[in-house]
């Protein structure tokens, strides 16, 4: 291990050419100060190998013949990888200049588990990635009453939350091997909630980490979108009902 990549990155594709590109530049960037290995899934066709040969990154394309859920993607790349720490990328961030991933590795080696970092909105606002365990309450206060403000304080430098948002996340490989990844039974949402409640369950850490700081360019397609809206409930009806969900609040 000691003379291969430090860090794994999976980042999925859902012909998402235009949001990927800068992405892929950073992380060419970063491939620069840390030893890393890319793992990028074609979720959907596109023109992702044409994109990371462009940004002169090396990389592992993983070309799926048919899409697939969140979870199942990224356990997938995590089966290839061979770096002790995996991170998790949606392809709409940026990372900036201050190689906030090697902070959350660093976190990692004193805490292991999962860390996220302080996520800011294009316009510079601190988005609300790190969160309280969903209650009907919560739900209402936010699709109802739009409450999205942090949950937690972002002045507190490193601070243990409920669970991070899934845009991007870093864990330890032996973290991530003892809870089992995602629950691939989760297509798409909320299995960010349940694989942090998992980790809490299994005495790891979830730490959100403010010297870390990527920005998002948030596509909240549930809004518009039923096919997204219903995977959403679909997955808030089977968060709920879990025995993780239960034996958190506990």
């Amino acid at each position: 291990m000691t003379n291969g990549p430090l860090l794994a990155i999976s980042v999925v594709s859902h012909q998402h050419d235009a949001l990927l590109r800068p992405l892929l530049d950073d992380i060419a960037k970063l491939s620069e100060q840390l030893p890393i290995e890319l793992l990028l899934t074609e979720n959907l066709p596109g023109k992702l190998e044409e994109l990371a040969t462009q940004a002169g990154v090396r990389y592992q394309l993983i070309r799926n013949p048919e899409p697939r859920g969140f979870g199942a993607n990224h356990n997938a790349a995590f089966a290839l990888s061979r770096a002790p720490y995996f991170a998790v990328l949606n392809p709409d961030l940026r990372l900036l200049s201050d190689h906030g991933l090697s902070k959350l590795v660093d976190q990692l080696k004193a805490r292991p588990g999962v860390a996220g970092p302080r996520v800011l909105a294009p316009g510079g606002t601190v988005e609300d990635s790190a969160r309280h365990v969903p209650t009907m309450r919560r739900l209402v206060q936010r699709t109802v009453f739009g409450r999205r403000a942090a949950d937690y304080d972002p002045s507190i430098i490193v601070q243990s939350v409920d669970w991070l948002a899934g845009m991007c996340l870093v864990f330890d490989r032996e973290s991530y091997r003892v809870v089992g990844g995602f629950d691939e039974r989760y297509h798409l949402y909320c299995e960010d909630v349940d694989v942090c409640l998992r980790m809490h369950l299994a005495g790891r850490s979830v730490s959100w980490v403010q010297s870390a700081a990527v920005v998002h360019d948030a596509q909240r397609r549930t809004r518009v979108d039923a096919r997204h809206f219903r995977w959403h409930l679909a997955s808030m009806m089977r968060l709920m009902t879990s025995a993780a969900y239960w034996r958190y609040r506990s």
